[in-house]
């Protein structure tokens, strides 16, 4: 089957890849991606506080049930972001198909979307580029 994408599609060579996708990578790359949005409104609210006070931010899983809020600093969400294929989820929540453990600690752990069209759609729907 060939992927195609409506005419529509705003973004079109990521639509592509998109549907070129199985529906589970896909889903997981959209879910993490609205969940980064999210976080990236929270952390701008809170933007004047120290950078050593603790964040709440909501799960980068890629579960669409998925409702775990993290504590993070600043400087450690910052950290996180400054690769667009980092993401920061609740442990036990990594999806070894699509992403690879960075690092753990006691209160998250920081994944990678693994190379191909998971880091490729992560890094297409970053919202700081």
């Amino acid at each position: 089957m060939i992927a195609t994408a409506p005419d529509s599609c705003p973004h079109r060579a990521l639509c592509l890849m998109v549907a070129a996708m199985d529906d589970r990578k896909a889903r997981v790359a959209r879910n993490e991606s609205i969940s980064r949005e999210i976080n990236e409104g929270l952390e701008e609210a809170q933007a004047s506080t120290s950078t050593e006070r603790s964040l709440r931010l909501v799960c980068e899983c890629g579960r669409p049930d998925c409702d775990r809020l993290l504590a993070l600093t600043i400087r450690e969400y910052e950290e996180i972001r400054a690769d667009p294929r980092q993401f920061a989820v609740a442990t036990g929540h990594v999806m070894a198909e699509v992403e690879l453990i960075v690092r753990e600690t006691e209160r998250f752990t920081v994944v990678q979307k693994r190379e191909g069209t998971p880091a490729a759609v992560t890094e297409a729907l970053d919202p700081r580029d």
